[in-house]
Order: structure tokens, then sequence, then C-alpha cells
């Protein structure tokens, strides 16, 4: 099951995005209010989604400037990933789009979705919001 956020414009370069969202322990920032518990290192990190599962991320893959996928654990043993696309659209502007690949049951479907709809929604949003606001 893939689940992908809007796109949203953050007026950041591409290349100032890519290096905050490549270093996990910037992630915290990101983070929708169900995240608790986050720790990091530069390549990992640690979280629980409320009412969801515990995840550590771990960066599986950079593209610079355009692409992070992160792999991640679980405590429900199910496959997950999660990319952050990022798209230069001028020299202070950049989309991104984040997408959540998750292998679940049919059964856990509905009950997940919905959820991780919001996760990934919040995650691209907030962004934006902390890119504008520190104009890192």
């Amino acid at each position: 099951m893939k689940i992908t956020s809007p796109l949203t414009r953050v007026n950041l370069p591409a290349a100032k995005l890519f290096e905050l969202a490549s270093n996990c322990q910037n992630l915290a920032r990101y983070m929708p209010e169900q995240v608790k518990d986050f720790s990091a290192t530069e390549e990992s990190c640690t979280f629980t989604i409320e009412n969801i599962a515990k995840v550590t991320l771990k960066i599986l893959e950079k593209i610079p400037f355009t692409y992070i996928r992160y792999t991640a654990e679980n405590d429900r043993n199910i496959p997950l990933f999660l990319e952050l696309k990022l798209n230069s659209v001028s020299e202070n502007e950049t989309d991104v789009e984040a997408e959540i690949d998750i292998d679940v049951p049919i059964f856990l479907k509905p009950m997940l979705q919905k959820p991780l709809k919001r996760f990934v929604e919040a995650l691209s949003e907030k962004i934006k919001i902390d890119a504008e606001k520190n104009e890192l």
C-alpha cells in the first residue's frame, strides 16, 4: 500500500532542504504531533507513532537534492519505506512529496490507511513550516 502526501511547495532551495532532511537528527522538527519518544543519530532515528507502532528509520538511499529513502524497522515486523521526493521549482523553491510504502495484510489496511495518510500530510506541511519559519 502506497500513501502519498500532496505536493507541498517550500520556499527553500532543494540543496538546503536535502541537507536538512538527509540528517535524521533534523527529522524531529518535522514529525507530526502523534510522534512521541524521538531519538536520533545522523543516519537513523527511533520514535513511536501513537496507537500505530514503534519505528526505527534508517537512511537507505540518497540522490543529492532530489530523493531520500528511509527503511523502517518496527515492532510489528511490517515492511515499511518512507520516501521524500524533492523537486526544485526555482532557485529558492522546492516541491516536497512524502510517500509511505507499507506491506500490510489486507485486514490492517483500513485501520492504518487514515493515520498514515495524516502522517505523510503532516510531515510535508511541517517541513514547509519549519523551513520557511527558520529560513535555514
